[in-house]
């Protein structure tokens, strides 16, 4: 895949468009359309932005701007145009139209969801992308919003689910469990004396950080998936300065400091507490396991 920080120069392209924030199923669901039309031998491309638009730079981020790559590669995505998001917000819809998806781009095929706004102010929204199509002899495909329990899937739904630990309707909305790969650092070592080494991450700043307790996870390590216990918040029993992941990786006893690894959240098993004494805490983190083995079994081998 070809990422582009500027824009491009192509010839007959499909371009699917839109902030693909969180890459949810209803992301998916504008891609998959780009894709059935690889037959037209256009060039597929995805138009995004390499930050966050300024209306939505206060909304955490559900993916990393590295997994944002990685999941479109896997979807077949060919070109990926992600300029910043300033250097377009002052055309006007009609100007960003034939000024960069025309005159620069030569799409072919415009595809995005019904809820796609573009322009200056985001005053241009699928109903006037679909007329300036129209008027240049663009096809132009708009994709009916995805439902999740009757309602809309959006990023702000998931960012909403997460905050308040429900990570499985999270999944379900993202189409994937809701994960994260951040750098080990070193911690108090405390878990490795209770007979569960743990790795402990940080989350990066403005990273959506989900609702603080202990969930069943699963972690991968060398390409290869693990049962674990993943607490988030500040560890009230031995302490934290600052909310941080802190996973116990079930059947895994190497050392990952200094390594990127991804953890993925299954599902909330109960809420972080402070425990009386460490003896307390070395129960609770083995009932833990043996929860959190049946909780993910089904996930173990599932990317």
């Amino acid at each position: 895949m070809h990422i582009y920080n500027q824009i491009p120069e192509l010839k007959a392209t499909a371009i699917a468009l839109g902030c693909f924030d969180g890459i949810h199923l209803g992301h998916k669901t504008v891609i998959d359309r780009l894709n059935i039309r690889q037959a037209d031998k256009l060039v597929r491309a995805v138009f995004s932005f390499s930050d966050v638009p300024s209306f939505k730079r206060r909304a955490e981020q559900i993916a990393s701007f590295e997994d944002k790559c990685e999941i479109l590669s896997d979807m077949g995505v060919n070109e990926l145009i992600l300029p910043s998001f300033d250097s377009v917000k002052d055309y006007s819809p009609d100007d960003f139209f034939r000024q960069i998806l025309v005159d620069k781009l030569d799409a072919r095929l415009l595809i995005c969801g019904e809820n796609y706004r573009f322009g200056k102010y985001a005053a241009g929204d699928s109903g006037r992308l679909k007329e300036l199509c129209f008027g240049q002899g663009i096809e132009c495909i708009i994709v009916p919003s995805v439902m999740y329990n009757g309602e809309i899937i959006s990023s702000s739904r998931i960012r909403a689910a997460l905050s308040e630990g429900d990570a499985q309707a999270a999944a379900k909305m993202l189409g994937r469990l809701f994960s994260y790969r951040l750098k080990v650092v070193n911690g108090r070592q405390l878990g490795r004396q209770l007979g569960t080494p743990t790795i402990n991450q940080y989350f990066p700043e403005n990273f959506l950080i989900p609702a603080y307790g202990v969930y069943a996870s699963v972690t991968e390590v060398d390409g290869r998936r693990y049962p674990s216990v993943t607490n988030i918040g500040i560890k009230p029993t031995v302490g934290s300065d600052l909310p941080l992941s802190e996973t116990w990786i079930i059947g895994y006893d190497g050392d990952l400091y200094d390594r990127f690894i991804r953890v993925s959240l299954v599902s909330y098993m109960r809420k972080e507490c402070k425990f009386s004494s460490i003896e307390d805490l070395k129960e609770a983190i083995h009932n833990d396991g043996v929860n959190s083995v049946s909780l993910t079994a089904n996930y173990l081998g599932k990317r």
